[in-house]
């Protein structure tokens, strides 16, 4: 197993200890490590006992001997993604990480309102014009007013008419009288966002109060699906056609069940 130099860095291996990893890739005496890099048994002895400790390399006993191996690729970009985990879990803020799968696909986990909200306008400027798919139970909304600030909330409204995004949108039944009850509650915190829904393209449909009854939404997009927890600040970004447009055809599955409103008429009635 061949190790960059910036990594050897990173995991703190010395140059033998790297070289040492690099022959490891079956199991191997102390004394055919030597005559394979040309090093003294007792370095040697001293660099396994350190990757040993460090968690790069297993000892195994064999007959009367003992061998060592090296993990694999795999074990050892876990080690390297604990290790990342550990110290975002240290800090004073998370942060998410993203996963690569292909030059197209991708998967990404925001961690707190500064990262989802971003991710949001990106993917939203990169689907102007475009049709898109969101089921959100009116407690998912709930928390989203809870966590961001109302100019954030009317912010996150305009990206939609700014970028021409016809919604195509679904929401529990109860959901325009439970948006009604927290604006007579709190009218100058919701006023403006309330405007901010009226000239939206939109394709309403609505489906009963007990299915979705989570604090989570979902948007779908072209090829990118967005799954927002708001309670627990954490979205999954998925880039990537299958899955995207599987659950695409789960919406069309679940809108059949649902019925149509007109959702101007109703935000209009919320202002009243």
């Amino acid at each position: 197993m061949k190790i960059q130099e910036k990594a050897a860095h990173l995991l703190d291996l010395t140059t033998l200890e790297c070289s040492i990893l690099e022959h490891l890739s079956e199991a191997m005496s102390i004394q055919q490590i030597s005559s394979g890099i040309s090093f003294s048994r007792t370095g040697i002895k001293y660099a396994l006992s350190s990757l040993k400790e460090k968690g790069f390399v297993q000892k195994i006993k064999y007959g009367k001997r003992y061998l060592y191996i090296s993990i694999t690729k795999d074990e050892l970009s876990r080690k390297i993604q604990e290790i990342a985990d550990e110290l975002l879990l240290s800090g004073k803020a998370l942060r998410g990480v993203r996963v690569k799968t292909s030059k197209r696909d991708e998967f990404i986990i925001h961690i707190g309102t500064e990262e989802i909200l971003p991710a949001y306008k990106r993917i939203a400027s990169m689907n102007k014009n475009e049709r898109i798919k969101a089921i959100q139970h009116h407690r998912s909304w709930i928390e989203l007013t809870n966590r961001i600030t109302p100019e954030q909330l009317v912010d996150f409204n305009d990206n939609i008419i700014k970028n021409k995004i016809i919604l195509d949108g679904m929401l529990n039944e109860s959901a325009y009288q439970s948006y009604k009850k927290e604006i007579e509650e709190n009218p100058q915190k919701h006023k403006d966002n309330v405007a901010s829904l009226k000239g939206r393209m939109a394709d309403y449909t609505v489906f009963p109060d007990h299915y979705f009854n989570f604090d989570v939404e979902i948007w779908m997009f072209k090829n990118t699906t967005l799954i927002i927890n708001w309670r627990e600040e954490i979205a999954i970004e998925i880039i990537n056609d299958s899955i995207t447009f599987f659950l695409k055809d789960m919406f069309e599955f679940v809108k059949m069940g649902g019925k149509k409103i007109d959702h101007n008429k109703m935000v209009e009635g919320l202002l009243g």
